[in-house]
């Protein structure tokens, strides 16, 4: 029995970590799943649909195309109960509200951030400390149409934006693997021998006009 109970031991801590997420924009008062890379208009209604498979507290953080930085979640606005379990689908801002694309035309960069462990938070969640620096997509950049996918689809999808590697210290890209399953964006690392112990943090590019 403790050989078995170790084996399992060693399986779980070599489990991939697996996160995904989804992006939704709302239409005619209900909720349309988008293409990662589809390029928003001024004043679209977003939201995020995110599962993990190991547990954690998840953080997200926005920089716009103005240069601003905010925290998307946890927030007064947005909720505050930012603890995800295993396997579980939450909805992102976890309350009736949305996220509005205001801002000049190109890429809002939006960092996702799972810890294994709570982020000491200032009182009535002031922003965390600012994120990494923006990657290689100029903000004032304006998104374009994919030629290939507009003609099959009849969509304005840009390969500039989606989830994207980042430059965080000591993550680097080739410790990533990003795949599409249908309209999802999903991230994977590779099997730890030893459970996490420092926050996992990616990004996902929204484009708009």
């Amino acid at each position: 029995m403790r050989a078995l109970l170790l084996l399992a031991a060693s399986v779980a801590l070599m489990a991939q970590q697996r996160l995904e997420i989804t992006i939704e924009k709302r239409e005619a008062g209900a909720w349309k799943i988008m293409d990662p890379g589809h390029v928003f208009a001024d004043g679209d209604q977003l939201r995020f649909r995110f599962k993990s498979n190991q547990p954690g507290f998840l953080y997200v953080i926005n920089e716009g195309t103005s240069g601003e930085q905010s925290t998307l979640f946890p927030s007064e606005q947005a909720g505050a109960n930012n603890k995800i379990e295993p396997g579980q689908e939450y909805v992102i801002p976890s309350t009736s509200g949305a996220f509005r694309v205001t801002g000049p035309k190109g890429y809002d960069t939006v960092y996702w951030v799972l810890s294994p462990v709570r982020i000491g938070e200032p009182a009535k969640y002031k922003p965390l400390p600012p994120p990494p620096a923006p990657g290689k997509v100029p903000a004032n950049l304006t998104p374009r149409c994919d030629d290939i996918v507009l003609k099959a689809r009849g969509e304005c999808v840009d390969a500039g934006a989606g989830l994207k590697p980042n430059n965080v210290p000591g993550l680097t890209p080739r410790e990533l693997f990003f795949v599409r399953k249908g309209e999802q964006s999903i991230v994977s690392v590779p099997p730890v021998k030893v459970a996490p112990t420092a926050p996992v943090t990616y990004q996902f590019r929204i484009a708009h006009q």
